[in-house]
C-alpha cells in the first residue's frame, strides 16, 4: 500500500491517495484534482471517504463524483451537512451554494464496520467530538483521522453538533489500541499514537 498526502491551500485539508498495483482510494477530496488524477493514473478508483462533513474536506467531491464513477462512503450525519453550506461552514470559505450530492452516491457506515473493497480491508471507527459525524478510518497499519486529532493538538469543539464530552470520550480510542499505527490527521504533519501520548498535550490525562 502507498499513501500520497496532497495540500495545496492553507485552507485546504490533507487528501490523502491509497493506492496498490490495481486500485486506488481517496480520502477527504480537497485539493487539486489534476495534480489528484495524474497520480491516480490508470489505477481504478473505487471509493471515495470522507472524514467527516466541513466543507475544507470534501471542497472537490462533487467534481470528483461527477468525473469518477464512484461512491463516496461516509456517515449519515455527513450527508446533512455536505448539502448545507452553513452546517458544512461552506461559506466561512467563500461557498454560498452547494450543488446537492445524490444520496444513491453516498454510502453510508457506522462504528466498527468493515469495508471490504478491491484489495483493500477498511475498518471504520466512529469518534464523535469535533463534529457528530467523524469517522476514522482504519487501514491495514494507518489510521486517517480526519480532525479528530493532529499531531500536537485536537479538533476544535465550538462548531456545530462539536461537544467537548463525547471528545475526550474519543480520545480513549487511542489509549485501547494494541499497536502503534500511524496517525494520517486532516490537516498538518503525521504523527503515531505513540507520539500522541507523548508530545500531544490533551493525551496527558487520557
Amino acid at each position: 500500500m502507498k499513501i500520497e498526502v496532497f495540500c495545496d491551500h492553507f485552507n485546504n485539508a490533507n487528501t490523502y491517495l491509497i493506492t496498490d498495483n490495481e486500485f486506488a482510494v481517496v480520502i477527504d477530496p480537497a485539493n487539486n484534482l489534476k495534480i489528484l488524477d495524474k497520480y491516480i493514473g490508470d489505477l481504478k478508483l473505487i471509493a471515495v471517504l470522507l472524514t467527516h462533513g466541513h466543507y475544507d474536506h470534501f471542497k472537490e467531491l462533487r467534481r470528483l463524483l461527477k468525473k469518477h464513477d464512484v461512491l463516496c462512503y461516509m456517515h449519515k450525519e455527513a450527508y446533512k451537512k455536505i448539502n448545507d453550506v452553513e452546517s458544512s461552514f461552506a461559506y466561512a470559505f467563500g461557498c454560498n451554494e452547494l450543488t446537492k450530492i445524490e444520496e444513491k452516491n453516498c454510502v453510508f457506515v457506522s462504528d466498527n464496520q468493515i469495508i471490504n473493497i478491491g484489495n483493500f480491508v477498511i475498518k471504520v471507527h466512529y469518534l464523535p467530538g469535533h463534529t457528530n459525524c467523524c469517522l476514522t478510518y482504519e487501514i491495514e497499519n494507518s489510521l486517517f483521522v480526519g480532525d479528530v486529532v493532529f499531531a500536537n493538538s485536537i479538533g476544535r469543539t465550538d462548531l456545530t453538533t462539536g461537544n467537548s464530552v463525547s471528545m475526550m470520550e474519543s480520545l480513549k480510542f487511542f489509549k485501547r489500541l494494541k499497536k502503534d499505527y500511524i496517525i494520517y490527521p486532516g490537516h498538518d504533519e503525521s504523527s503515531t499514537v505513540n507520539k500522541l501520548f507523548k508530545e500531544n498535550p490533551y493525551f496527558k490525562n487520557v
